[in-house]
């Protein structure tokens, strides 16, 4: 039913600036053959970066967060997709959940990097400062479980009823390459699995 595929990177996303330019290059491959798909980031800054670097007829089949209210861009997709157009839906995290996007609607969800939470968060910064003080380790017991959920609710993007089919891709060798990657993994549906293959 779903395809989760990693493939292989030169550049994770420790280097914000080389990550963005290789997502940027590999998008217009990945979105080639999709009648509806949705593109998800997790910082303003990248999703910029990486929308002002990919071809124009590429960009003016995008309904990007920011450009019309939520509802609206979501109504434009379905219109576009009904009218036999491709159509590609860039967000943030609030396109990862509530979103209903079933069939051709999103036959390919397209995640940037691991949804971990942004480090400066005060409440983020508390909960750790807690969990070390009771002798636990913050990134494993907190982060990545909360990461792990974001992941859950974003893939769960593409599959909206039994019948539903599509692909998964995630732009982070992070998920191979880290040893909190396999929990990460070990928290998804059953996809079938593509990792580190070359496009």
């Amino acid at each position: 039913i779903a395809t989760l595929t990693v493939p292989r990177m030169r550049t994770d996303p420790g280097d914000g600036a080389a990550h963005s330019e290789e997502v940027a290059t590999l998008l217009p491959t990945l979105l080639a053959d999709a009648p509806g798909a949705l593109v998800l980031f997790t910082s303003w800054r990248q999703l910029r970066d990486v929308v002002r670097r990919l071809p124009a007829p590429l960009q003016a089949r995008m309904k990007i967060q920011g450009d019309a209210s939520k509802q609206a861009l979501l109504t434009a997709h379905r219109e576009a997709v009904d009218a036999g157009k491709q159509s590609v839906l860039v967000g943030l995290a609030s396109f990862a959940e509530g979103v209903d996007l079933p069939d051709d609607y999103c036959r390919h969800v397209v995640i940037a990097k691991l949804p971990f939470a942004v480090p400066d968060d005060p409440v983020d910064q508390a909960m750790a400062e807690w969990a070390e003080a009771q002798g636990r380790n913050a990134f494993f017991d907190i982060a990545v479980p909360d990461a792990a959920l974001r992941l859950v609710q974003a893939c769960g993007r593409l599959i909206r009823h039994e019948r539903d089919y599509g692909r998964i891709t995630l732009l982070d060798r992070r998920v191979i390459t880290r040893r909190y990657g396999q929990r990460l993994l070990d928290s998804l549906p059953p996809f079938r699995r593509e990792l580190d293959v070359s496009l």
